[in-house]
Protein backbone atom coordinates (compact mmCIF):
# COMPACT_ATOMS: atom_id res chain seq x y z
CA UNK A 1 0.00 0.00 0.00
CA UNK A 2 1.48 3.40 -0.98
CA UNK A 3 2.42 5.81 1.78
CA UNK A 4 2.08 9.07 -0.12
CA UNK A 5 0.07 8.78 -3.34
CA UNK A 6 -3.46 7.84 -4.40
CA UNK A 7 -5.39 8.24 -7.66
CA UNK A 8 -7.62 11.15 -6.58
CA UNK A 9 -4.71 13.39 -5.55
CA UNK A 10 -4.20 15.11 -8.94
CA UNK A 11 -7.01 17.71 -8.63
CA UNK A 12 -6.09 18.47 -5.01
CA UNK A 13 -2.41 18.97 -5.93
CA UNK A 14 -3.35 21.36 -8.77
CA UNK A 15 -5.27 23.59 -6.31
CA UNK A 16 -2.33 23.58 -3.91
CA UNK A 17 0.06 24.73 -6.67
CA UNK A 18 -2.15 27.76 -7.43
CA UNK A 19 -2.25 28.70 -3.73
CA UNK A 20 1.54 28.46 -3.46
CA UNK A 21 1.98 30.98 -6.29
CA UNK A 22 0.29 33.61 -4.11
CA UNK A 23 2.72 33.29 -1.19
CA UNK A 24 4.30 36.47 0.20
CA UNK A 25 8.12 36.40 0.16
CA UNK A 26 9.62 37.97 3.28
CA UNK A 27 13.32 38.65 3.87
CA UNK A 28 15.62 39.21 6.83
CA UNK A 29 18.90 41.12 6.62
CA UNK A 30 21.91 40.09 8.70
CA UNK A 31 23.44 43.03 10.59
CA UNK A 32 25.97 41.25 12.79
CA UNK A 33 27.41 37.74 13.27
CA UNK A 34 28.87 36.43 16.53
CA UNK A 35 30.77 33.09 16.38
CA UNK A 36 29.75 30.77 19.23
CA UNK A 37 31.31 27.39 18.43
CA UNK A 38 33.68 26.12 15.73
CA UNK A 39 33.50 22.33 15.52
CA UNK A 40 34.51 19.54 13.16
CA UNK A 41 30.98 18.96 11.84
CA UNK A 42 29.09 22.15 12.74
CA UNK A 43 29.73 25.88 13.25
CA UNK A 44 27.37 27.86 15.46
CA UNK A 45 26.63 31.60 15.20
CA UNK A 46 24.37 34.16 16.87
CA UNK A 47 23.18 36.63 14.25
CA UNK A 48 21.52 39.99 14.70
CA UNK A 49 19.01 40.53 11.89
CA UNK A 50 16.64 43.20 10.67
CA UNK A 51 13.19 41.86 9.83
CA UNK A 52 10.95 43.34 7.14
CA UNK A 53 9.20 45.89 9.41
CA UNK A 54 12.56 47.36 10.50
CA UNK A 55 12.72 45.68 13.90
CA UNK A 56 15.79 43.74 15.04
CA UNK A 57 15.88 40.14 16.24
CA UNK A 58 18.38 37.38 17.03
CA UNK A 59 18.84 34.13 15.15
CA UNK A 60 20.91 31.17 16.34
CA UNK A 61 22.38 29.44 13.27
CA UNK A 62 24.09 26.07 12.81
CA UNK A 63 26.20 25.83 9.65
CA UNK A 64 26.62 22.31 8.24
CA UNK A 65 28.19 21.16 4.96
CA UNK A 66 25.23 18.90 4.24
CA UNK A 67 24.86 15.22 3.56
CA UNK A 68 23.94 12.53 1.07
CA UNK A 69 21.58 9.54 1.35
CA UNK A 70 20.96 6.64 -1.02
CA UNK A 71 18.38 3.93 -1.67
CA UNK A 72 20.65 1.14 -2.94
CA UNK A 73 18.65 -1.67 -4.53
CA UNK A 74 19.68 -5.32 -4.78
CA UNK A 75 17.34 -8.14 -5.88
CA UNK A 76 14.19 -6.21 -5.03
CA UNK A 77 15.38 -5.11 -1.59
CA UNK A 78 17.07 -1.99 -0.25
CA UNK A 79 20.13 -1.75 1.96
CA UNK A 80 19.57 -0.04 5.30
CA UNK A 81 21.86 0.61 8.24
CA UNK A 82 21.06 0.16 11.91
CA UNK A 83 23.13 2.58 13.96
CA UNK A 84 23.10 3.95 17.51
CA UNK A 85 22.58 7.72 17.39
CA UNK A 86 24.07 9.21 20.53
CA UNK A 87 22.25 12.54 20.25
CA UNK A 88 18.88 10.75 20.41
CA UNK A 89 20.01 7.96 22.72
CA UNK A 90 18.56 5.21 20.55
CA UNK A 91 19.18 2.82 17.66
CA UNK A 92 18.02 4.20 14.31
CA UNK A 93 17.18 2.40 11.06
CA UNK A 94 18.09 4.51 8.02
CA UNK A 95 19.02 4.43 4.36
CA UNK A 96 22.85 4.63 4.02
CA UNK A 97 24.01 8.23 4.36
CA UNK A 98 26.99 10.39 5.18
CA UNK A 99 28.41 13.88 5.44
CA UNK A 100 29.67 16.02 2.57
CA UNK A 101 33.22 17.18 3.12
CA UNK A 102 33.96 20.90 2.78
CA UNK A 103 34.10 21.80 -0.91
CA UNK A 104 33.02 18.32 -2.01
CA UNK A 105 30.38 17.87 -4.72
CA UNK A 106 27.35 15.88 -3.47
CA UNK A 107 27.57 13.60 -6.52
CA UNK A 108 31.13 12.69 -5.53
CA UNK A 109 30.23 12.34 -1.88
CA UNK A 110 27.52 9.75 -2.53
CA UNK A 111 29.85 7.57 -4.62
CA UNK A 112 32.29 7.56 -1.71
CA UNK A 113 29.72 7.06 1.01
CA UNK A 114 27.86 4.19 -0.66
CA UNK A 115 31.06 2.13 -0.78
CA UNK A 116 32.08 3.10 2.75
CA UNK A 117 28.75 2.08 4.29
CA UNK A 118 27.50 -0.80 2.09
CA UNK A 119 30.66 -2.10 0.44
CA UNK A 120 29.04 -1.93 -3.03
CA UNK A 121 29.63 0.31 -5.99
CA UNK A 122 26.57 2.22 -7.19
CA UNK A 123 25.35 1.49 -10.74
CA UNK A 124 22.90 3.68 -12.66
CA UNK A 125 22.90 6.28 -9.91
CA UNK A 126 20.27 9.02 -10.12
CA UNK A 127 19.63 12.04 -7.96
CA UNK A 128 15.98 12.18 -6.90
CA UNK A 129 15.93 15.42 -4.93
CA UNK A 130 17.04 16.95 -1.66
CA UNK A 131 15.62 17.95 1.71
CA UNK A 132 16.33 20.60 4.34
CA UNK A 133 15.69 18.69 7.59
CA UNK A 134 15.77 21.60 10.08
CA UNK A 135 15.10 24.89 8.30
CA UNK A 136 14.52 26.89 11.49
CA UNK A 137 18.17 27.08 12.51
CA UNK A 138 20.41 24.84 10.37
CA UNK A 139 21.84 25.20 6.84
CA UNK A 140 22.12 21.43 6.26
CA UNK A 141 20.76 20.06 2.97
CA UNK A 142 20.64 16.30 2.36
CA UNK A 143 20.82 15.10 -1.25
CA UNK A 144 18.80 11.97 -2.07
CA UNK A 145 19.85 9.27 -4.57
CA UNK A 146 18.81 5.93 -6.04
CA UNK A 147 21.07 3.26 -7.55
CA UNK A 148 21.44 -0.47 -8.03
CA UNK A 149 24.16 -2.38 -6.21
CA UNK A 150 27.09 -3.18 -8.47
CA UNK A 151 30.45 -4.74 -7.73
CA UNK A 152 31.12 -5.67 -4.12
CA UNK A 153 34.30 -3.99 -2.84
CA UNK A 154 33.89 -4.22 0.94
CA UNK A 155 32.98 -1.63 3.56
CA UNK A 156 35.36 1.13 4.68
CA UNK A 157 33.80 2.43 7.89
CA UNK A 158 35.20 5.28 9.97
CA UNK A 159 37.26 4.19 12.95
CA UNK A 160 34.51 5.14 15.43
CA UNK A 161 31.59 4.00 13.24
CA UNK A 162 29.55 0.95 14.25
CA UNK A 163 26.71 -0.04 11.92
CA UNK A 164 24.81 -3.19 10.98
CA UNK A 165 23.96 -3.57 7.29
CA UNK A 166 20.47 -4.95 6.60
CA UNK A 167 18.14 -5.40 3.62
CA UNK A 168 14.38 -4.88 3.47
CA UNK A 169 11.68 -4.95 0.82
CA UNK A 170 9.88 -1.68 0.02
CA UNK A 171 6.71 -2.94 1.75
CA UNK A 172 8.67 -3.79 4.90
CA UNK A 173 10.14 -0.27 4.93
CA UNK A 174 6.71 1.30 4.40
CA UNK A 175 5.26 -0.71 7.27
CA UNK A 176 8.08 0.33 9.62
CA UNK A 177 7.43 3.97 8.68
CA UNK A 178 3.71 3.52 9.38
CA UNK A 179 4.27 1.97 12.80
CA UNK A 180 6.96 4.47 13.82
CA UNK A 181 9.88 2.05 13.87
CA UNK A 182 11.49 4.18 11.17
CA UNK A 183 11.26 7.89 12.05
CA UNK A 184 14.35 9.19 10.28
CA UNK A 185 13.38 12.15 8.09
CA UNK A 186 15.74 11.53 5.18
CA UNK A 187 14.66 7.89 4.94
CA UNK A 188 10.96 8.82 4.89
CA UNK A 189 11.61 11.55 2.29
CA UNK A 190 13.56 9.15 0.09
CA UNK A 191 10.72 6.61 0.25
CA UNK A 192 8.43 9.40 -1.00
CA UNK A 193 10.68 9.88 -4.02
CA UNK A 194 10.88 6.12 -4.65
CA UNK A 195 7.07 5.98 -4.73
CA UNK A 196 6.95 8.96 -7.08
CA UNK A 197 9.46 7.24 -9.39
CA UNK A 198 7.62 3.91 -9.25
CA UNK A 199 10.59 2.15 -7.65
CA UNK A 200 8.75 1.00 -4.52
CA UNK A 201 6.99 -2.12 -5.81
Amino acid sequence: MPLFFCKNEEKKNSTMIMEQRNRVIRMEKRLKREPIYDGKVIHVFRDTVEIDDGKQAYREIVEHNGGVCIALEKDGTYFMVSQYRYALGKQMLEFPAGKIEKGEDPDDAILREVIEETGYQAEGIRKLGSIIPTCGYCTERIHLYYAKAGKKLGQHLDEDERIDLLRYTPEQIREMIRNGEIDDAKTIALMYHLEAEGKDA
